[in-house]
C-alpha cells in the first residue's frame, strides 16, 4: 500500500511539473505575442570601439585623434563612408567628447595606441537625426582568391600566410570597416581544385566550385599586376567558355609602376566588377576594402528604400522556445527592421508581423547570408508611396500565406 502510494505521489509530481512547464512556456509565448519587440536593441559594443596609433598621452594629441576614431566607428556602424558627408555628422565630429564613453592607452609591439569607445544611445540618436540607418544585421563574409603576376615566378596565387603589405593592410582595413574577408587555405585540396590561371582569368565556374568547401556568403576573384604598356598583354579566347583571357608576356616589371587590382565580387544572386590603381600594395588593399564594403552595404541599406511596409514572416522547423526567441532576435537585429511581433507559434511554425524598410525583398536579401535560415518562399507585395517625407507604413493584409518564409536550420 505504501509502495503504491509512493508511485502515485511521484506520478502526481511529474504531472504537476509537466503542467507547470507547459504553463511557463505558454506564458512566455503569450508575452512575446502581446509585447512586440522593437528592433535594434542589441549591444553594439564591438562596433563602437576603435583605436589609433599615437606618440604620447598628451591631451592635445588625444583631442586631435579622437575625431578620427569616431569617424571610423560611424563608418563601421553604417557600412558606408557616405555617413561622413552629412552636415549634422560633420558638425558633431567637433563635439566628439559628448559621445565619448571611455578612453585608454595600450602598448603593443612597441607602439602606443589610443583606444576609445562611444555611447550607443547618443550615436543612435545622431544617425537617426541624419537619417542614416545602422547596419546591424548579419554581414556577408567573403572569400578572396587573389592571383598576381610575380616578376620572377609568373602568375601565382597569393596565400594568406605571406608577410606582405597587401595582406597586412587588408586585415587592418577590414577590421576598421567591420567586414570579414577571408583567404583560402591553399592546402592540397585547394591546389587540386583550382590553379593560378583560373583565378587570373576569373573563370567563375572553377572559382565557385573550389569555394564550396568554405562557409562564406560571397566570393571574390581578383588579379593584381603592375601597370604596363598596351602591348604587354596579348588577347586570347579560352575554348572552355569563350571568355577573353589576358596572357602575360615575359617583359620584366618595373616596381615603380602603379599597381592595378581587378576583381569580380559575387554575393548571393548579385555580382559586380571593380578596378582600382594604387601606388603600393597597402594603398591598393585599402582602396579594395573600402570599395567592396561600400558596394555591399549599398545592396542591403539602399538610400531609396525609405518606405516602411508591414509584412508577414513565417519560420518553420522551430522545435524549442529558445529557437523562437533566437529567430525573433535575428529578425530584430536587421538594420531595416523597425519592429517585430510574434503572431502565433504552433507545431514548430512561428508567424511574425514585421515592420521593415524596403519590404519582404529587403528582409529576404539580408537573411540570405545567415546560415541559421534557409529561404523557402518569397511573395512580393507592393509598397504604397507616402505623400510626406516621413517614412510611411504600407499596411499589408495578412493572409494565410506569408510574404517570406524560412526554414530554421
Amino acid at each position: 500500500m505504501r509502495k503504491h502510494f509512493s508511485q502515485t505521489q511521484r506520478q502526481f509530481k511529474q504531472s504537476a511539473q509537466t503542467r507547470i512547464t507547459v504553463s511557463v512556456v505558454g506564458l512566455f509565448l503569450a508575452l512575446l505575442m502581446v509585447f512586440p519587440v522593437q528592433a535594434l536593441q542589441g549591444p553594439l559594443s564591438d562596433l563602437l570601439r576603435g583605436e589609433i596609433a599615437v606618440e604620447g598621452q598628451t591631451r592635445n594629441e588625444r583631442q586631435r585623434e579622437l575625431p578620427t576614431i569616431f569617424r571610423e566607428v560611424l563608418v563601421r556602424l553604417t557600412g558606408t563612408t557616405e555617413v561622413l558627408e552629412h552636415e549634422r555628422v560633420r558638425a558633431e565630429l567637433r563635439q566628439v567628447n559628448d559621445y565619448l564613453l571611455q578612453f585608454g592607452y595600450q602598448q603593443r609591439d612597441g607602439q602606443l595606441y589610443l583606444q576609445a569607445s562611444f555611447d550607443e544611445t547618443r550615436v543612435r540618436q545622431l544617425l537617426q537625426q541624419a537619417n542614416v540607418p545602422l547596419w546591424t544585421g548579419q554581414r556577408p563574409n567573403l572569400l578572396l582568391w587573389l592571383a598576381e603576376d610575380h616578376p620572377e615566378l609568373g602568375v601565382r596565387l597569393v596565400t594568406r600566410s605571406e608577410e606582405r603589405e597587401f595582406l597586412q593592410a587588408l586585415r587592418a582595413t577590414t577590421q576598421r570597416r567591420g567586414v570579414e574577408i577571408l583567404m583560402p587555405l591553399m592546402d592540397l585540396e585547394d591546389q587540386m581544385a583550382i590553379g593560378p590561371r583560373d583565378v587570373w582569368g576569373r573563370f567563375q565556374r572553377e572559382v565557385l566550385r573550389a569555394s564550396e568547401r568554405y562557409p562564406v556568403s560571397g566570393i571574390v576573384s581578383a588579379r593584381m599586376y603592375r601597370q604596363v604598356e598596351e602591348d604587354y598583354f596579348a588577347e586570347n579566347v579560352d575554348d572552355r567558355e569563350g571568355i577573353e583571357v589576358e596572357v602575360v608576356t615575359d617583359e620584366p616589371l618595373d616596381d615603380e609602376r602603379p599597381l592595378i587590382l581587378e576583381a569580380t565580387v559575387i554575393v548571393g544572386d548579385m555580382s559586380f566588377n571593380t578596378f582600382m590603381v594604387g601606388d603600393d600594395e597597402a594603398s591598393l588593399a585599402e582602396q579594395f576594402v573600402h570599395e567592396v564594403s561600400d558596394r555591399i552595404a549599398a545592396i542591403f541599406i539602399s538610400r531609396g528604400d525609405r518606405e516602411m511596409a508591414q509584412i508577414r514572416v513565417r519560420i518553420v522547423g522551430l522545435r524549442q522556445v529558445s529557437q523562437v526567441l533566437s529567430a525573433e532576435n535575428l529578425l530584430t537585429s536587421q538594420a531595416q527592421v523597425q519592429s517585430v511581433h510574434l503572431q502565433q507559434f504552433q507545431q514548430g511554425v512561428a508567424d511574425f508581423t514585421v515592420v521593415i524598410r524596403g519590404g519582404a525583398q529587403a528582409l529576404a536579401q539580408a537573411l540570405d547570408f545567415d546560415r541559421r535560415l534557409r529561404r523557402t518562399a518569397l511573395r512580393l507585395s507592393p509598397v504604397a508611396e507616402g505623400d510626406t517625407d516621413e517614412p510611411a507604413v504600407s499596411e499589408v493584409v495578412l493572409s494565410d500565406e506569408p510574404d517570406v518564409e524560412f526554414e530554421w536550420q
